[in-house]
């Protein structure tokens, strides 16, 4: 065995020993690297026809039909505000995560363009600036991978962060109807009978 399959066989037996909730999904989406717990993720999948919500947050790539279910998909990129994904880097691939909790029942997926590996990431950038609650940032910390920094994802504020965008989108849609004596449901305008 030369020195290059010791090294792999050393790596995949840490990896072997490092608890399932301590290990991580690596993803790239665009140019850029992500991680969400791999306890969260259902399955890699490649992307079935994605049909776009009309008048939606670019957050929202779309909605798929996987495995006998329709299933929201996310542009991680869109909504943390990264680079769009060009041509030669497409996101074909989906990750499909659990959902947890009452909020988050069901499944939903994040538009990927290449799942690297299950990893045990050792953060650089701590969950200390999270230490509230109230941070709005799904982004946990940071990690390396492969020489690139990762940014370690919380599934949960990621959903609740989509969620809390669309909410507000729609919200901002809804306009109250006026009524006016034309509006009627009667049907009748105002000094005319029919």
């Amino acid at each position: 065995m030369n020195s290059n399959e010791q090294k792999l066989n050393s790596t995949a037996t840490a990896m072997n020993d490092a608890p399932a909730s301590d290990k991580h999904c690596v993803f790239r989406s665009g140019a850029s690297w992500f991680s969400v717990p791999a306890v969260s993720v259902r399955e890699i999948a490649l992307l079935p026809n994605l049909v776009q919500v009309p008048a939606c947050h670019s957050s929202l790539a779309g909605i798929c039909h996987l495995r006998s279910e329709f299933v929201p998909v996310i542009s991680i990129n869109a909504l943390l505000g990264f680079e769009k994904t060009s041509a030669s880097q497409p996101n074909n691939k989906l990750i499909v995560i659990h959902g947890v909790g009452s909020q988050t029942a069901g499944c939903w997926a994040i538009q990927i363009a290449e799942a690297a590996s299950l990893e045990s990431l050792e953060a650089l950038g701590t969950a200390e600036s999270r230490a509230d609650d109230t941070s709005q940032s799904p982004v946990m910390g940071t990690a390396m991978f492969r020489e690139e920094i990762v940014r370690i994802l919380d599934s949960v504020t990621l959903y609740r962060q989509v969620r809390r965008v669309l909410e507000e989108l729609w919200n901002a849609t809804k306009q109250p109807l006026s009524h006016t004596p034309s509006d009627h449901p009667s049907g009748t305008k105002s000094g005319t009978q029919f």
